[in-house]
């Protein structure tokens, strides 16, 4: 990082001229067209290309965003080390040469690149992070919330006894807690976050407390290692590309190829993961419940070919579902983020999502969610996976431009609905024999009136979506205890813990709770009484391999456990 810092940098300038424009239109496209491209004899081609490229006086937002992009595609599928080292350079140089243009980094806000602002809204958990790791950096840049609210909010945060200025005048949110903080050690967030960890409530009170707020952050990225060109993840070999991406994936045999063991990780390369992922989502302006409360202890990673490498993330014991288990994941081409996303296991049943980062789409997507299919398929023992139809077009018009349906279908995924499932057989057999036929957009939103799944097993456990037994259990609680879930829980509860003659008081109050909530299905069963004395073995086990290490037993488990549903 020292002698990079030493590079001599250029001033960047905003709105070129026509005839710059085009040049280095023309030469980016050259650029991408080459990036998979690996043959030794493209090499100095590329070089010429982005030494040109970084030569340019001038930039738009949008050319700044694109060559940066393609840099760090061309990074990931290097041919050789030379090549390597040569983008890692050019890279750095791109980005530190914004380091004095103050109008291209706020045009660049929320790209994550060095130098560039972040204003964003985000939960209390993430929050809590960033502030950690950013100390002294982030700050409140405003809140929706009402005034009415905020008022309410430091009510029960700070003394009341300081009701005169909690209640004084309209004042934005920002302005109001000046009255309360001079510290210049920390910046009003970090104070706000402090002031809520200090009282007595519980953890989930003080997490609505700050969600209720509407509070959005900002801060600027001066952390290159932190930067979104420079985030990475493990320290694994770098895979050198040498032959062209193979198109043509055969997801039979790459499912069936035996998973490498886990590589073994220190406490401190997991936290490193973990801070990978949230670090990705943060300049994706998203979150998702598996990184936000990833569990060290539950941090596993799959060195696999071509230089991917898959990190799966469980939560915190206390933030795993009822029902399903949540496993995360974030894939790593050469060490740098290329896709995230989870599976939602119910038995050997998987919801699952994919987002191919935008730098990487077009490259190895087919190798990539063969990859993690397989990862699933014999880490979990998936055999049914699902795919809601947002994935694939409902509400979402890049989706449907892209005919994303079809990418699921040449995987073997098929519509649950009969009628769509034959459509699209129909529609296949003239894409066979008319290779310029497309389908329509009206069909391809068609299409998302029903969820796509891949069977690997026809006796896959359970086999229905955990919604379907949600749904069962608000029912039966609305018609056995009219609505009251707090009769409904203890008298479940009850039942369960006379039937089964359980030990609570040598449990702890995660299992306890977790207990409650699966006491309503025990108890809807028929005979449920005889029923919960003949399962009693099962039964505990589901209760208490929820708070295991990791939610593998309990997945495990529940996949043999055949009675339960």
């Amino acid at each position: 990082m020292t002698q990079i810092n030493k590079i001599k940098t250029k001033k960047i300038l905003v709105n070129p001229k026509e005839s710059d424009l085009s040049a280095f239109h023309i030469n980016l496209n050259k650029l991408k067209s080459l990036v998979f491209q690996f043959e030794k004899s493209y090499d100095e081609e590329k070089k010429k290309l982005i030494n040109s490229l970084l030569a340019s006086k001038t930039f738009k937002t949008d050319d700044f965003k694109h060559l940066h992009q393609t840099l760090l595609c061309i990074l990931a599928y290097s041919n050789n080390k030379v090549m390597f080292d040569f983008v890692n350079v050019a890279l750095f140089k791109l980005v530190l040469g914004i380091e004095q243009n103050l109008t291209l980094q706020t045009r660049l806000v929320g790209t994550g690149i060095y130098q560039t602002p972040i204003e964003c809204n985000f939960s209390f958990e993430k929050v809590c992070f960033i502030i950690e790791k950013l100390p002294n950096q982030v700050s409140i840049h405003s809140a929706n919330s009402t005034i009415e609210t905020q008022k309410a909010s430091l009510k029960l945060v700070l003394p009341f006894v300081e009701y005169a200025k909690i209640h004084e005048g309209e004042k934005d949110f920002k302005t109001r807690i000046l009255f309360f903080t001079s510290c210049k050690t920390q910046t009003d967030l970090e104070w706000l976050i402090q002031s809520i960890q200090q009282t007595n409530l519980p953890n989930e009170t003080k997490a609505f407390i700050y969600n209720q707020l509407g509070i959005f952050i900002q801060w600027k990225v001066y952390d290159l290692d932190s930067s979104v060109s420079f985030l990475r993840g493990p320290s694994l070999l770098i895979y050198f590309h040498t032959k062209p991406l193979n198109k043509k994936i055969n997801f039979e045999n790459t499912i069936k190829r035996q998973l490498p063991t886990p590589v073994k990780l220190t406490v401190k390369e997991k936290h490193s993961i973990i801070d990978s992922a949230k670090m990705t989502l943060f300049y994706l302006y998203r979150e998702t419940e598996p990184f936000k409360n990833a569990n060290t202890e539950d941090i596993t990673l799959f060195q696999l070919d071509n230089g991917i490498s898959i990190a799966l993330y469980g939560s915190s014991v206390a933030k795993r579902y009822s029902l399903e288990s949540y496993i995360g994941y974030l894939v790593f081409k050469n060490n740098i983020p290329a896709s995230y996303g989870g599976g939602w296991l119910f038995g050997e049943r998987c919801q699952f999502g994919i987002n191919i980062l935008e730098a990487f789409r077009g490259g190895e997507s087919s190798l990539i969610i063969c990859e993690l299919l397989r990862v699933y398929h014999q880490q979990f023992g998936a055999t049914c996976f699902v795919v809601k139809p947002y994935q694939f077009g409902l509400h979402n018009a890049e989706a449907i431009k892209t005919g994303a349906f079809w990418f699921y279908y040449k995987f073997g995924f098929r519509p649950e609905n009969q009628d769509l499932k034959e459509l699209a057989h129909k529609e296949e057999k003239e894409k066979l024999t008319n290779p310029k036929y497309k389908s329509t957009t009206a069909t391809l939103k068609q299409y998302t009136k029903s969820n796509l799944e891949l069977v690997l097993s026809t006796t896959s456990f359970p086999n229905y979506d955990a919604e379907v037994l949600s749904k069962k259990m608000t029912s039966y609680i609305n018609a056995q205890f009219n609505g009251n879930r707090e009769l409904a829980l203890d008298f479940c509860f009850n039942q369960l813990n006379k039937n089964l003659e359980l030990s609570i008081h040598d449990w702890n109050s995660v299992d306890l709770e977790y207990a409650k909530q699966i006491s309503v299905i025990c108890c809807m069963k028929p005979n449920s009484a005889e029923w919960q004395n003949k399962n009693k073995k099962n039964i505990l086990l589901l209760i208490t391999l929820k708070s295991s290490k990791t939610e593998l037993p309990w997945i495990r488990h529940l996949q043999k456990f055949k009675s339960f549903l």
